[in-house]
């Protein structure tokens, strides 16, 4: 049964809309997690802050412009805007390249991955912003496909150009718009372009790729033309800036001296974040179905490549760079699992056996958990190789969000069991549909305890509520002058006080003897949320150890302590 946009069709729509705000308002205030209370400090306020993101202007113009709309405390409003926006344009997309049924099943992907409510509500661009303009993008490309293969033989010229050009204008404000947000937005026009060259058949005539390589070049010169006349009308836009930005991710002259552990734990992180239910339908495309969606797959390997290959991410915040995967990935999913549901009748006592096993692997998390120090990050790889899972591993990142807890023993069950799951598709051919449906049941429980330790930390604690608390005992004691934030976990909320001194980590490539100093010079108050968890051995717990408590609060594994270092 194929659900069209009748009333039913209308309050399923509704339904899965509804459920897009329920999992995504509650962190509608989360605190900012640094470089995220960077946007809101520039332009919160409405003061004026002009050339201060070292992008393409326009994502400056709409945070610059929205900002003092909704208010320095309701940020996360403007890319969860997008976001709704881009689940209507998703659904649309959907439909256009498929049916409404596996339109309704790709946003209901889009609506329960914890990918896509992180990205949701994390206040950049890369998350809600950037997606934007894919999308229209990617209709205007489909729907000039459409108009192509829907007219008559031979009725090209005036008829085709008047069918096609409000959806060239789309494509358009799609890829220029992208463009002028951020420079790898050139990474779907490079996919859009290179399946547009196979559907034209340039690749098996040389004349036609020679000519089809200068649209190209030509393509590329115009878009480095419309950034510097971009200046014209955003005047703000600091060419050299932005330029000197992009080369500290450009220096590749030592390749091998790349930091390649942190980018195998960000891009892991991101593969986490993305869950068994976005990532294990791939392995299930089909010559169709990648035929249908190759623009897509071209994006992704590109995106990975660029990324992880070709520029050195490791200084950046990749994981958040990779939020790029979420549409696409969406729409894989999106396709194959509806072929699940029409595949008929599925045995009922395997469908009971899996969510059996999910229940036991949910279950998990509740037993004691060990809660190791960030650092070495090498002491991590070496509790995985030795399986030595009952610890929880924090979700953090330079762009957010607030860490949070999830127990890896959850985390690596899941992933083990969808592993098995695939290997016995591949075997078992005549499974696939009761795999495939297993993988559902697994990734919607995946999906479901990270959103939840996000949104509420009801298992392993609640970052946000410890933060909230703390500030409040901060800005109400008239004792306490400046504090320095660990972690920078509660940074923008110290800062609402007018008591904050400065952050303070503790990666090892830190000058530790530096750090000293500087804890010696500052001899105040500390606010240490300690998540990642700060080793009991190290110089800067020795040092919290011998100040004074003035405030602490405990919620599961997770502390909030306030540090009273003013003795002599």
């Amino acid at each position: 049964m194929k659900f069209k946009f009748s009333k039913k069709g209308i309050l399923i729509f509704l339904a899965i809309v509804v459920l897009f705000l329920v999992l995504r308002l509650p962190a509608l205030h989360q605190p900012y997690h640094q470089d995220e209370y960077k946007w809101v400090s520039f332009f919160g306020s409405g003061e004026e802050s002009v050339g201060v993101i070292p992008h393409p202007p326009l994502a400056e113009f709409v945070y610059s412009k929205l900002g003092p709309v909704v208010g320095e405390n309701n940020f996360r409003a403007i890319p969860l805007i997008f976001s709704l926006l881009n689940l209507l344009l998703l659904f649309y997309l959907a439909k256009i390249i498929f049916d409404y049924r596996t339109a309704y099943g790709t946003i209901l992907l889009f609506t329960v991955s914890f990918f896509s409510v992180l990205a949701s509500l994390m206040v950049d661009v890369d998350g809600a912003v950037m997606p934007f303009f894919l999308l229209l993008l990617s209709i205007g490309y489909f729907k000039i496909r459409e108009v192509r293969d829907c007219l008559p033989a031979g009725k090209a010229g005036k008829l085709e150009i008047k069918e096609k050009w409000p959806w060239l204008v789309l494509l358009l404000v799609g890829a220029l718009g992208g463009f002028l947000v951020k420079v790898s937005a050139v990474l779907p026009l490079l996919a859009f372009a290179l399946d547009w060259a196979v559907e034209q058949g340039a690749f098996r005539n040389k004349q036609r790729l020679f000519a089809y390589g200068l649209k190209i070049i030509l393509a590329a010169a115009v878009l480095i033309n419309v950034l510097l006349i971009s200046k014209l009308f955003f005047p703000f836009f600091n060419v050299s800036s932005a330029i000197k930005y992009w080369e500290h991710f450009a220096d590749s002259s030592s390749f091998l001296n790349r930091g390649w552990l942190q980018t195998f734990i960000q891009f892991s992180k991101a593969v986490l974040y993305s869950s068994p239910l976005l990532l294990a339908p791939v392995i299930f495309t089909n010559q169709v179905l990648f035929r249908k969606l190759r623009p897509f797959y071209l994006f992704i390997f590109a995106g990975l490549v660029f990324y992880l290959v070709l520029f050195d991410f490791s200084i950046g915040a990749l994981d958040r760079y990779l939020q790029f995967l979420i549409i696409p990935l969406c729409l894989i999913g999106g396709a194959i699992g509806v072929k699940v549901l029409d595949q008929g009748l599925i045995h009922r006592f395997k469908i009971l056996i899996i969510s059996l096993a999910a229940s036991l692997i949910f279950l998990i998390q509740f037993l004691p958990q060990n809660v190791s120090p960030l650092y070495p990050k090498t002491e991590w790889l070496q509790l995985l190789v030795s399986f030595h899972w009952n610890f929880l591993f924090p979700f953090t990142g330079g762009s957010g969000p607030l860490p949070f807890y999830i127990s890896f023993a959850f985390i690596g069950l899941m992933w083990l069991f969808v592993l098995i799951l695939v290997l016995i598709a591949f075997v078992k051919v005549n499974l696939k549909t009761t795999v495939l449906l297993g993988i559902l049941i697994l990734g919607l429980v995946y999906n479901g305890v990270f959103i939840e330790e996000y949104l509420f930390g009801g298992i392993n604690g609640n970052a946000a509520k410890l933060v909230v608390n703390a500030t409040a005992f901060i800005k109400a004691d008239q004792d306490i002058k400046m504090v320095t934030v660990y972690n920078d976990n509660g940074g923008y909320n110290v800062i609402q006080t007018g008591k904050y001194r400065k952050r303070l980590y503790i990666d090892p490539k830190f000058d530790v003897t530096e750090k000293l100093k500087t804890l010696n010079k500052y001899r105040e108050h500390y606010l240490v949320v300690d998540i990642p968890h700060i080793d009991p051995n190290s110089v800067y717990a020795q040092y919290f150890n011998s100040c004074q408590v003035a405030y602490r609060e405990q919620d599961k594994y997770i502390s909030s302590t306030i540090y009273d270092c003013r003795k002599d």
